[in-house]
């Protein structure tokens, strides 16, 4: 059984929702004249349960034409490689949301340089992945990974990706710098002397 499998039932769907969130009644189906197609509807309050997909932020840090990649140690895709990323939290930024993941997972803080792309697929979240340079921090591994390393272009390991759009992102950066390069702060990346502790590997004990 995939990892999507054995995740389903704990996913927010069309088919999963049951109850109202604001008063508890049970929902039903109904086409709305307002958008012309069949939404969940509260039985109680009438509240309509619009599902939307939800948002991830991300960044793809690069230092002496390396990226950042880390190894997730939690389904779904575990023991696969992305980049470090996470959920936007309600009221904040993707900005924000994609330092702050990236400090949570690899330990570095960083600042943004550019806006790689915006992914999004079928039944998945939107991905805001973001290019940054490291700033500060010491490398280290989270409880959602076991392995964090700095990667030359020629050693992705393409075939042990996580998701859909850690492919696509990496793809177009290697591809080229883009429209979206230098348009989240116009600074040019930050450089570390050998000694940066940001430069090297980090692995968990698991």
């Amino acid at each position: 059984m995939t990892d999507h499998d054995t995740h389903a039932e704990h996913t927010l769907s069309p088919t999963t929702i049951r109850y109202c969130p604001l008063c508890g009644a049970p929902l039903g189906r109904e086409r709305l004249a307002t958008d012309h197609r069949e939404q969940a509807v509260c039985t109680g309050c009438r509240f309509v349960f619009y599902l939307s997909p939800k948002l991830v932020a991300a960044t793809v840090p690069m230092d002496d034409g390396r990226v950042l990649l880390t190894r997730r140690a939690i389904s779904p895709a575990k023991g696969k490689w992305t980049y470090p990323g996470g959920f936007v939290d309600f009221g904040e930024r993707t900005v924000d949301a994609a330092i702050r993941e990236t400090l949570e997972e690899t330990g570095l803080q960083v600042r943004l340089t550019g806006l790689l792309g915006v992914y999004s697929y079928a039944n998945s979240p939107v991905i805001v992945v973001y290019r940054a340079a490291v700033t500060a921090g010491t490398l280290a591994t989270c409880a959602e990974n076991d392995a964090v390393e700095w990667v030359p272009p020629a050693e992705i390991p393409w075939a042990d990706l996580a998701f859909p759009s850690t492919r696509d992102a990496l793809s177009e950066l290697l591809a080229g710098p883009g429209p979206g390069a230098g348009a989240a702060d116009g600074a040019a990346p930050a450089r570390h002397s050998s000694a940066s502790p940001a430069r090297g590997t980090s692995r968990g004990s698991g």
